[in-house]
């Protein structure tokens, strides 16, 4: 009797979490990119702190990482990114983090607004956001740029070939599909 009514709390509990997602427009662990092949493929580096490349939090990898911006290596152990829209930079040291449970990053480098709103309004339309997408300004990257990154993924391009579809393939190919963990964000930046 108890093994019943806790498989039953477990299953309710499945079903009312992937409810709140269909709504809430969240995306769990179900929630996987295809795949496909979209961007450069980065080859992730090496374990280069054991066991698992994990870092302090407030901390800085004094290496370099083997893609600007990163899309594997050391990072913080804890202190993960929310997904959301930054409107400031996030350490790589952070996002990496969020590229291995799965997060898509998408990292520019714009100073005019109408850019930034144009890049906002096609993450905004993103299935899944809230839980695997970053947006954040980001000046490694040449001015007029922006970087799509993922877990051993990456696609940077002029603001001037940017196109919905172009970001839509790249994250639907990518998001929760690390090959490493399978967490969405635990909270949600706006």
């Amino acid at each position: 009797m108890v093994l019943v009514t806790a498989a039953l709390a477990i299953i309710a509990g499945i079903l009312v979490a992937d409810i709140g997602n269909s709504i809430f427009g969240g995306g769990g662990p179900g929630d996987t990119g295809t795949g496909e092949q979209v961007g450069e493929r980065i080859a992730p580096m090496p374990v280069l702190y054991r066991p698992s490349n994990h870092i302090a939090p407030g901390s800085s990898f004094d290496g370099e990482y083997n893609s600007t911006p990163p899309t594997s290596g050391p990072h913080w152990d804890t202190g993960w990114a929310g997904c959301g829209f930054f409107e400031e930079e996030s350490p790589d040291e952070q996002v990496v983090h969020n590229m291995e449970h799965g997060q898509v990053i998408i990292s520019y480098n714009l100073s005019d607004g109408g850019e930034i709103e144009r890049l906002e309004g096609i993450a905004r339309g993103l299935p899944g956001r809230r839980s695997w997408m970053i947006m954040r300004p980001y000046s490694k990257i040449g001015e007029g740029r922006i970087a799509l990154t993922a877990w051993g993924w990456k696609d940077e391009f002029s603001v001037s070939e940017l196109t919905e579809e172009r970001v839509q393939s790249f994250y639907d190919a990518h998001r929760n599909n690390s090959g490493v963990e399978s967490i969405p964000c635990g909270g949600y930046m706006n």
